[in-house]
């Protein structure tokens, strides 16, 4: 009985997410605020209705039901093995209903777009599918059809490299990167071609907001490379438990009792922010908005391929298991035969969401508008449209920049603030990048 009433809840909606963080992606717009899980709302981008053997994404599924063709594969990743399966271990009344989730045949599902959709989907999901548009941006927007952000990450072929992702809300799985040669149309096809090697049998949790490299602790990495696709390609299981609550994991804000798994550290497991966001959280505050966040990451380290020197889009692909999605984000490196790195886990404030162009310059026509809350500037004062679960100011263009008028601060567990904003005053002023706007901005 109770799990059916965890059931009839979950269906609902479950808001999960996650993104790639080293190096930064796309669809951050350059932004920190809440990082290192969503910075800039980027953990909103995937793809949803996505099961094995399917021949596509359908945008439909909620968390339990049937898969989203008639003919789904077989999982490889058999409902027995408890070292790489991460949800509902235990067959209880629903048998194994994870059997056709994308982790359970790693690489294998279909994605939509290979960099995430905005909220998805074409449209903002509906009951069950947790899909809801970034700050600005519309639902479908391609997040492979997304420019660059104006930091550059140099890695050397042949090199050890770190890179590393971090929760907003648990949904278990596992994950690869891969690269694909920018310039040309970026697919899953061109992904799979290119997967990243992961070095040695280790990973590490790292704190202070994910980029403190002298905060962190190694833990072991468990991996597969059996019943993969591409085949033999190696994926890495998310080390981190969702909460043992059946089916929903804890993405309702019930309490956390026990895990899926054993915890990689003590105190290093749950659902994530995202519990307090699922649509049908239960009495959730500020404060337990702060408890729940991971204010850490999951660091791996990477061999760069001997590729030819040139400018390369990186992908991250998270399957998961307690739903029928694919959570994906892209970033950009430039590959060099030799020279220097950069240097990983640098604190990134960029000035994409003022100075490029849309749809991440999502505040780059407001450079008219500093002393003007009038007509079409009004869109610059007033909260950009998008996901407000109500844990976190919401973001407007002009109007709550820090002091210096750059990028506002908030982080989880900061008295909650009217609003947050960029930093366009200053980025309109200072940054090279901006120069292209043509405006005459007085700060």
């Amino acid at each position: 009985m109770r799990t059916l009433m965890y059931l009839s809840l979950i269906s609902i909606r479950v808001a999960g997410h996650a993104v790639m963080y080293e190096p930064p992606v796309r669809q951050s717009g350059g932004m920190a605020i809440l990082a290192p899980g969503c910075p800039g709302g980027s953990c909103l981008w995937f793809n949803q209705g996505c099961s094995i053997g399917c021949p596509r994404c359908t945008g439909k599924g909620n968390v339990v039901g049937p898969a989203d063709c008639a003919h789904p594969d077989k999982p490889t990743i058999a409902f027995s093995d408890h070292k790489l399966r991460t949800w509902d271990l235990a067959r209880g009344p629903l048998g194994d209903w994870t059997a056709t989730h994308p982790w359970r045949k790693p690489g294998s599902a279909p994605v939509e777009e290979p960099c995430g959709l905005a909220c998805g989907w074409y449209t903002k999901g509906t009951a069950g599918n947790g899909g809801e548009p970034p700050p600005g941006v519309p639902c479908g927007t391609k997040g492979s059809e997304l420019p660059p952000l104006f930091k550059k990450t140099v890695w050397i072929a042949g090199s050890t490299v770190e890179v590393a992702w971090a929760i907003y809300a648990n949904h278990g799985g596992g994950y690869q990167y891969r690269l694909c040669p920018a310039g040309g149309k970026i697919t899953e096809q061109c992904f799979q071609k290119t997967p990243l090697e992961f070095v040695g049998d280790t990973q590490w949790i790292q704190f202070g907001d994910g980029l403190d490299v002298n905060n962190r602790t190694e833990i072991p990495a468990v991996r597969v490379s059996e019943g993969t696709v591409p085949a033999g390609s190696t994926w890495t299981r998310n080390p981190i438990p969702a909460c043992g609550t059946p089916v929903s994991g804890g993405a309702l804000n019930t309490p956390c009792i026990g895990y899926q798994f054993s915890p990689p550290l003590p105190g290093i497991g749950g659902f994530g922010g995202g519990a307090c966001a699922s649509g049908v959280a239960i009495g959730c505050s500020p404060a337990q908005f702060k408890k729940r966040s991971f204010q850490w990451g999951v660091v791996d380290k990477v061999k760069v391929p001997q590729l030819p020197p040139g400018d390369y889009v990186l992908g991250f692909r998270w399957e998961s298991e307690q739903t029928p999605q694919v959570w994906q984000s892209c970033g950009d490196v430039t590959i060099k035969s030799t020279g220097t790195p950069t240097t990983p886990f640098m604190s990134y404030e960029g000035c994409e969401a003022c100075c490029a162009a849309k749809p991440t310059g999502v505040c780059a026509n407001c450079t008219k508008c500093l002393d003007d809350k009038t007509g079409d500037c009004g869109y610059c004062w007033k909260p950009l449209k998008g996901y407000d679960p109500g844990f976190y100011p919401r973001a407007t263009c002009l109007g709550h920049e820090g002091p210096s008028g750059g990028m506002g601060k908030w982080r989880p567990g900061d008295k909650m603030i009217a609003g947050w904003s960029p930093g366009c005053p200053k980025c309109w002023k200072e940054a090279e990048e901006c120069k292209h706007l043509g405006q005459d901005v007085v700060v």
